[in-house]
């Protein structure tokens, strides 16, 4: 920074030294010919100017340059790092998406899983309840039929002891009724057995 600004002072000053220069070449009669006291004094104007200007005016000027230049340093650096951060944080939050998809994949998953081992259970009582109420009914069919075939076998008996004391012509005594039904009986259900 500072070379180039001594490149340009020296520039400026060398352009200067020609401005006040010229009108003496143009006035004298012999473009060739220089005049000494003339150059020196330019000379002397030109370094005393380039002093000034070097501190009081190049010396601020490079500063503010140079705090400038970091300053915009510090701001591209900075907008590098919020970028690199935007970056990080861009990854980390498809990653938190990504895996939020993925959770509320397992989370539909696992609500049909549930879905239909429930359905399943349903299903499996309403079977169980129909199997068990069927059996319950067949048992009491059968309850019922041994009722129904139980008395009209005690009918059936006394029918038989009644038409029998008829024909006999004589009253059968109550061991002689009681022997007589449970023979009706065990020959009625052998009968029935074998029916089936």
């Amino acid at each position: 920074m500072n070379k180039l600004l001594f490149e340009r002072v020296l520039f400026l000053g060398g352009f200067t030294l020609a401005l006040l220069l010229l009108p003496r070449v143009a006035a004298a009669a012999d473009p060739l010919a220089v005049d000494v006291d003339l150059a020196i004094w330019t000379a002397i104007v030109f370094l005393v100017t380039l002093a000034v200007l070097w501190k009081f005016a190049w010396g601020p000027i490079c500063e503010g340059l140079e705090r400038r230049e970091q300053a915009i340093a510090d701001n591209i650096a900075t907008a590098e790092n919020a970028a690199e951060e935007a970056r990080k944080l861009t990854a980390e939050y498809e990653a938190k998406l990504a895996g939020a998809a993925d959770e509320v994949r397992k989370v539909m998953e696992e609500a049909r899983r549930d879905a239909e081992y429930t359905s399943q259970q349903i299903v499996e009582k309403a079977q169980a309840k129909a199997a068990e109420e069927g059996n319950r009914m067949l048992r009491e069919v059968e309850t019922a039929k041994d009722a129904a075939l139980k008395e009209i076998s005690d009918s059936a008996a006394d029918l038989a002891v009644d038409l029998a004391g008829q024909i006999v012509g004589r009253e059968l005594s109550v061991d002689d009724h009681s022997r007589l039904i449970e023979e009706a009986q065990s020959d009625f259900l052998s009968v029935q057995a074998d029916g089936d």
